[in-house]
């Protein structure tokens, strides 16, 4: 979570210091390619997506632990959390 914070703070004083007239990326592709373009809005998108991604690899690890713990209450609850995440990103709502 700090490592998300600080590249989109980094991100947001760079695009203080030199503001670049792009939209906001939305792919992973697309904000590594602005990243490497020199465009700030790259390394803020990568920041959010990394923001993303902490909460759903902590529930991938508990998936993962509570199958080797045959708890399969617990495992259904990951599923279906997991579930959940991903109609979420497929939507876009």
């Amino acid at each position: 979570m700090i490592l998300s914070i600080s590249m989109m703070l980094i991100g947001l004083i760079w695009y203080a210091i030199s503001p670049s007239g792009s939209n906001i990326t939305l792919g992973p592709i697309q904000a590594i390619q602005a990243l490497l373009n020199g465009d700030p809005i790259g390394l803020i998108d990568l920041g959010i997506m990394l923001l993303i991604a902490t909460p759903l690899m902590r529930v991938l690890i508990a998936l993962a632990v509570f199958i080797k713990g045959r708890e399969w209450r617990f495992v259904l609850v990951s599923l279906i959390v997991l579930s959940v995440i991903a109609m979420a990103i497929l939507v876009r709502t």
